[in-house]
């Protein structure tokens, strides 16, 4: 071979390889430098997606028709970082294009499109920010339409309806129950395309169902009667220096809650920067439990009369002391109060009283009583982040024989208020246990309506038993309780101060206050119960909880159109 041969072939030899270089240069740019970003592209291309834009979350209404909620218009930014190809200048040029509108710097939104996974830039921007967004046609930026829910009345009744996230997920209260029912529905198809990519394969063709808004909700809540016990109860923190409160206000015949009050509150509009601060969201009205304290002797009375312990005109020495399972109880200001009816009892709110009740009865009898008023568990409504309360019972590990004292004037249990309240609604239904509930009717977009229908969960006190204790409690407010006695209206009720738990025992210092009753007898329509927490002025229910019942009773009894006796 002579030297031109040899020259010419290694001329060829070296473009080969010079082509197989570039070759192997574009393979490896082709499959691992932008392989990624390729494969999305060409999954765009044969996939064939209609995306119908999201239509709004259901409203929520008062039972008259008021609106408690809205939707507000927003703009959900995202970015594809895949697609910059992790070119630094495109991506510096992104988010300095961004920054200004999205008041975020550009420093920061170049570490956000440095990833391979889509990332959320804003999810609640402006109308007016997304829509300058879009225009821009920025590389890998997505702009879509979303709706935020707005709460127009704020912080009132925001434990009743909850809220929702950045995301458009219900939670607690009436958001989080029903927010399936409450979510809009969205189809989507999604099938192979054609050559063209324009056109999706004969098979794949098919009608698209067309978006629904959510579902429509009509509360048994009235607003009017929710904004009078939120107003009184925020007068009531004030004047008694208490640190918290809640109200419920229900119609103890259906079960239908029309009021649920706890303050301080939280503005569901900005509910981030309250769980930023660290403040718990459950409702203290059904998500957070207590020791009920001598209210809870209304389920003991109830329980000795229904089961024939004892009988109306039964009467009991008090000496101001009895002792059971190794423990001592007395009264709460130590005294003895002698000859004592049911009425005394109640009125006096006598601890003694109580226990030798329990102690009649016996633990199996007692604790039976209990559990049928739905002590121990869940009452079933329908809101989210019920709590179920706490109850040792006989048989459990660390149940002791004192329990039975303890518990009877209600210590060493705990409840939530709506179990208290739906106990005694069950006194004023004639013995009959309600669910309690708040939404009225849901009114679905193709025109269908669900009523809800009252459900009785229990009869544990026949209608006798619940008739003749009612009377008891009247008498006990009359005789003892003057402050709680509503002028027009005849008023059973009971009130209570319980201790606080504390690590090794119970704080020395505060209580809390609280007072359930209903009315007007011999037809109870209302129960209220209220709540007051370390009260400053005084520590006992009746010089603070039963003046506040006093002044919503008054207010409400009017607004709901039950006229004076």
């Amino acid at each position: 071979m002579n030297a031109l041969m040899r020259r010419r072939l290694n001329f060829m030899g070296g473009i080969l390889v010079a082509v197989a270089i570039l070759v192997l240069g574009r393979l490896i740019d082709v499959q691992i430098v932008r392989g990624a970003a390729l494969r999305w592209e060409a999954e765009q291309a044969r996939r064939h997606q209609l995306v119908v834009p999201e239509p709004p979350r259901g409203m929520i209404y008062d039972r008259n028709g008021l609106l408690l909620t809205t939707n507000e218009l927003r703009y959900a930014v995202e970015a594809h970082p895949i697609l910059l190809e992790d070119n630094e200048q495109t991506r510096r040029y992104v988010a300095e294009r961004l920054a200004p509108i999205l008041h975020v710097p550009s420093t920061v939104l170049m570490d956000m499109l440095s990833g391979d996974e889509g990332v959320s830039l804003e999810p609640s921007a402006t109308v007016q920010e997304g829509e300058a967004i879009r225009e821009m046609g920025l590389m890998a930026i997505e702009v879509r339409r979303r709706w935020r829910r707005r709460y127009p009345h704020g912080e009132t009744a925001a434990y009743l309806l909850g809220f929702v996230n950045w995301n458009g997920e219900g939670f607690y209260g009436v958001e989080g129950r029903y927010d399936r029912v409450l979510q809009p529905q969205v189809p989507q198809w999604e099938g192979e395309a054609g050559p063209t990519g324009e056109r999706p394969l004969p098979q794949e063709e098919g009608t698209v169902t067309p978006p629904l808004r959510g579902a429509d909700l009509v509360l048994t809540v009235d607003l009017a009667v929710q904004a009078v016990v939120e107003e009184e109860l925020a007068g009531a923190l004030q004047e008694f220096g208490a640190s918290s409160g809640t109200v419920i206000v229900m119609d103890p015949r259906s079960g239908a809650i029309l009021a649920l009050a706890s303050l301080p509150s939280f503005d569901p509009n900005q509910y981030d920067v309250y769980l930023y601060r660290g403040q718990d969201l459950k409702s203290p009205a059904y998500g957070t439990q207590y020791e009920p304290g001598s209210v809870f002797k209304i389920i003991t009375v109830a329980a000795a009369l229904d089961g024939g312990t004892i009988v109306p005109s039964t009467t009991y020495v008090d000496t101001g002391r009895i002792e059971w399972g190794g423990q001592v109880f007395t009264n709460w200001d130590q005294g003895a109060y002698g000859e004592q009816g049911l009425v005394g009892l109640l009125g006096h709110s006598l601890n003694v009283g109580a226990v030798w009740l329990a102690t009649q009865m016996g633990p199996d009898e007692f604790y039976r009583y209990v559990r049928a008023f739905g002590f121990g568990e869940l009452t079933g409504v329908d809101l989210q982040g019920e709590a179920s309360g706490s109850l040792r019972v006989p048989g459990d590990l660390d149940w002791h024989d004192s329990d039975l004292g303890t518990n009877s004037f209600g210590q060493g249990l705990a409840v939530t208020p709506l179990q208290m309240i739906s106990a005694a609604a069950a006194v004023a239904n004639g013995g009959r246990l309600m669910r309690p509930y708040v939404v009225a009717r849901q009114i679905f977009p193709d025109g269908t309506v669900v009523e809800a229908q009252p459900i009785v969960r229990g009869q544990p006190i026949s209608a006798e038993t619940a008739r003749v204790l009612s009377e008891i409690l009247a008498q006990a407010v009359e005789q003892h309780v003057p402050q709680a006695q509503v002028e027009g209206y005849r008023i059973a009720g009971k009130t209570g101060t319980s201790q606080i738990p504390i690590a090794g025992g119970y704080d020395p210092r505060w209580t809390i206050g609280s007072f359930v009753g209903f009315g007007p007898l011999p037809d109870p329509q209302v129960v209220i119960l209220v709540r007051l927490d370390r009260p400053q002025t005084s520590q006992w229910g009746s010089q603070t909880a039963a003046l506040l019942f006093q002044r919503l009773a008054t207010r409400l009894f009017p607004m709901l159109g039950i006229a004076p006796q």
